[in-house]
């Protein structure tokens, strides 16, 4: 596909509208991150800014607790900067440390060999649990790729 079939979108007034939106949370989350102490830099951020009241996501109970001592300063420092708020808005979004995360299962493709092979084997085997796994694995793999 060329660059011409995108020229459209590229130059819709939708995706400007968007780019300064970007833009503006951007600069916004910059002048929380500056306004914030620097032993607290990159443990919160803004999540929006809804008429007068900024929304601040922080990762736990504890750190939304530091931050709420230091809010009438932080307010101060943000309306010395130009962002007119009156009130900030926390909420806790907790994170997931990197050992917590789930890691993605490789998906293994089975050949048609292996899937014939597996069909007769549950043909083969009385009527158990390992018989209905099998059968199960062999549909599911069936569906998938046909």
């Amino acid at each position: 596909m060329s660059l011409h079939n995108f020229r459209p979108l590229l130059s819709s007034p939708e995706l400007a509208r968007l780019q300064r939106l970007a833009a503006a949370q951007r600069e916004l989350e910059r002048l929380w991150q500056a306004a914030v102490p620097a032993e607290l830099v990159g443990l919160s951020s803004v999540v929006n800014l809804e008429g007068d009241c900024l929304q601040v996501a922080t990762r736990s109970p504890a750190l939304m607790a530091k931050f709420k001592q230091m809010e009438a300063r932080l307010l101060v420092q943000l309306n010395d900067v130009g962002v007119k708020i009156n009130a900030i808005r926390w909420r806790v979004q907790v994170e997931l440390l990197p050992h917590q995360r789930k890691k993605a299962k490789p998906n293994l493709e089975l050949s048609e060999a292996a899937l014939q092979a597996f069909e007769q084997a549950t043909q083969r085997l009385q009527p158990s649990p390992l018989r209905d796994a099998l059968a199960e694995i062999v549909a599911k793999r069936r569906k998938s790729t046909g």
